[in-house]
This record gives structure tokens, C-alpha cells and sequence, in this order.
């Protein structure tokens, strides 16, 4: 029942010390420590090299052989055996009791992907600033959740290993996606058939950097980026055979209104198709907005008439 823990790094040493050691404090429910480097020019290799000296057992470090996140995860469950998975930012950290009190859930329930609560902590140019704990429950239809992005921190989760092969290959991390690759795997899980379990307690801290290149995108091209990710959610929900037609319909009126809202502020997005007004989740709309995102779908749906 033991975990793998797969960890990204990217310049990330000032923060590995605290993301190692909070993996180690998990105790008997630990399995591995795989952490893939991306090619860092920091302190991360010292810091790294100490740890898998000391408990070469536990901790195996890599360099990532083809560059990208994506690809560091994909290579680093490539390499792992735990029946569990927990993926792992280098910058952030576990809380003690997560592996036991997650594990046992799943064990309990037969679901595939276990949540909890979580801590969120603000930092500006290294300093913390402010922190938030975010307290979830279980939802009835976790997929909805993830379609209206109801996001939490991906260290959040706990992945049945089982389930975790589905996902391999790209098929949840993708390496030609730049935005959201969290939400992407977790809600790529949720169109396959995961079930979630959510297990109360705050068991991970996500930190939240200023000088993150993601979040600073600029704010046109984060539209772009996030409707081609959205696109690949809408291809894969109306092809899944294990999606029942009435909540099929439901996520595909919320990827419409995000695409509709995201024309509203970018013309150069496109409808990949037809869309009726009828097929949009109109609660998910400002009610200022909704003056406005009809003419948007008139302007949109012309193109195709052309």
C-alpha cells in the first residue's frame, strides 16, 4: 500500500529541503522519492546529491532527459513502483498523516483518487504574506468541480496507481500543454471514469510565488492557451462511452460558456462550431456579462454562416 512520490525541479533548492522532508514524515507509507531535475543551475544538485547519499533507499534523483514538467512527470512514474502515486511541486509540501489517512480511505471506499482540505500560502519576492486554508467536502459529482475549475492544489491529491496508468503516455500530463496541466490531468482522470473520495483534514500546503512565468502570462494569450486545453476536454467527453448523456450535456455547456466568455475578451478565439444559446450553463455568467455574450454568439455563430 506504500507511495510513490514523483517531484519536478526546477531551481527550486531554497524550497527542497522543506517539499523532502515533509515526504519522510509520512513514515511507514512511504515507498520512493523520484525526483527529476529539469536541468537546474541553482543549488538544487548539491541539495539533491546530500539526500540520496543519506537514504539512498528511499530518494533516486534523475535528470529529465527530454525538458518540460510534463515531461519530467511522465519520466519519473515511469520509474516508480508504489501503489499509490502523489504528485509533488518542489516547491511545495505535505502535512503529516496524509499518506495514512488517504490511503486507508481508498482502501476503504475502492475509489481511484483521493482530496482533502488544503493550506495556501501567498509569498512576495520570498516573504510570506498571507495564507488561506481551504476547506473542500464531498461533491456529489467531483468532474463537475473540475469543469467549472473549481481548482485545488495538485499536491492535494492521492492517485491509486491503477488508475494513474491510464493516464500515462501524455494522455493526463501532456507535454505540449502550458497552462493548467494539473487540471488537465485531474480533470482528464474524471472523463476516464475516476472516482474521488474526499477525506477531511489539511494535509498539503500549496505555495503561491509572485515570480511564477505562468501566471504572468499575458492575459490574451492565457485565453488562447486555456481554450486549446478546454477543446481537448470537449473531444474527450463527447467520444467517452462511460459518460452518461445527461451530465455529458452539462460539461459541454460549461466548456461553451467559457469559450463564449473567452470571446468576449479575445476575437481571435473561434467557435469550433455551431452554439445555441440554449447550450450554455447561464448561471456561470456574470449578470453584466450576460447583456453582452449574446451579440458574442451571433457575431461567432455568422463565421460558420459565411
Amino acid at each position: 500500500m506504500k507511495v510513490s512520490v514523483i517531484i519536478p525541479n526546477y531551481n527550486k533548492a531554497a524550497w527542497l529541503n522543506k517539499c523532502l522532508e515533509s515526504c519522510l514524515i509520512q513514515g511507514e507509507w512511504l515507498k520512493e522519492i523520484i525526483v527529476v531535475d529539469d536541468g537546474s543551475t541553482d543549488e538544487s544538485a548539491s541539495i539533491l546529491s546530500t539526500y540520496q547519499d543519506s537514504i539512498p533507499d528511499m530518494i533516486r534523483t534523475y535528470i529529465n532527459p527530454v525538458k518540460g514538467a510534463n515531461n519530467a512527470r511522465n519520466f519519473g512514474f515511469s520509474l516508480s513502483s508504489g501503489a499509490y502515486i502523489q504528485w509533488l511541486d518542489s516547491d511545495d509540501e505535505l502535512y503529516p498523516g496524509k499518506f495514512k489517512a488517504q490511503v486507508e480511505a481508498l482502501e476503504s471506499s475502492g475509489k481511484d483518487i483521493a482530496y482533502s482540505d488544503w493550506l495556501r500560502r501567498y509569498y512576495s519576492e520570498g516573504k510570506l504574506i498571507k495564507e488561506e486554508e481551504k476547506l473542500y467536502r464531498d461533491f456529489d459529482d467531483f468532474l463537475y468541480q473540475l469543469m467549472i475549475d473549481n481548482w485545488t492544489s495538485p499536491n492535494n491529491y492521492l492517485v491509486r496507481r491503477e488508475f494513474a496508468e491510464k493516464l500515462k503516455g501524455g494522455m493526463g500530463w501532456n507535454p505540449e500543454t502550458r497552462i493548467g496541466q494539473d487540471r488537465e490531468y485531474f480533470t482528464m482522470a474524471g472523463i476516464l471514469g475516476a472516482k474521488f473520495e474526499y477525506v477531511p483534514g489539511v494535509f498539503a500546503c500549496y505555495n503561491s510565488q509572485d515570480k511564477n512565468t505562468i501566471a504572468n502570462m499575458e492575459f490574451m494569450e492565457r485565453l488562447k492557451e486555456n481554450q486549446k486545453l478546454e477543446a481537448r476536454f470537449r473531444d474527450a467527453i463527447i467520444e467517452s462511452d462511460l459518460l452518461a448523456d445527461g451530465p455529458k450535456e452539462e460539461y459541454l455547456k460549461i466548456l461553451n460558456t467559457h469559450l463564449v466568455k473567452a470571446c468576449f475578451y479575445n476575437n481571435e478565439i473561434q467557435f469550433p462550431r455551431w452554439i445555441s444559446p440554449l447550450k450554455l450553463k447561464w448561471s456561470l455568467v456574470h449578470p453584466k456579462m450576460k447583456l453582452f455574450l449574446p451579440w458574442v454568439i451571433i457575431r461567432k455563430n455568422i463565421q460558420w454562416l459565411l
